[in-house]
C-alpha cells in the first residue's frame, strides 16, 4: 500500500522531533556512559523515554515515507 502525503508528513515530523530529543535528552547520557559516569541502561532508557515520547505512526514504513517527503520536497535524512 502506497503512503500517502499525510501519513510521509506525520513520520517525517516523529523522525524531526525525535532528532531534538535525542540531542536534548539522550546525547548527554551517551557521552557520560562513555565517560564511565552512567551505565549502558541509563542511556539506553533515555533513549527509549524518547521513543516512547514520539511513537512513529503504527502502519507505516517509516523508510518509504521519508522517501516520498525527499521526492515531494527534497529534504535529506540518514537511517
Amino acid at each position: 500500500m502506497a503512503v500517502t502525503v499525510q501519513e510521509a508528513q506525520k513520520v517525517q515530523s516523529v523522525y524531526v522531533q525525535r532528532e531534538y530529543h535525542y540531542k536534548k535528552i539522550a546525547d548527554k547520557y551517551m557521552a557520560l556512559y562513555q565517560l564511565g559516569k552512567c551505565t549502558k541502561e541509563e542511556w539506553e532508557a533515555k533513549r527509549q523515554e524518547v521513543k516512547d515520547m514520539l511513537p512513529y505512526p503504527a502502519g507505516v514504513d517509516k523508510k518509504e515515507a521519508l522517501d516520498k517527503i525527499v521526492q515531494l520536497t527534497g529534504w535529506s535524512y540518514s537511517l
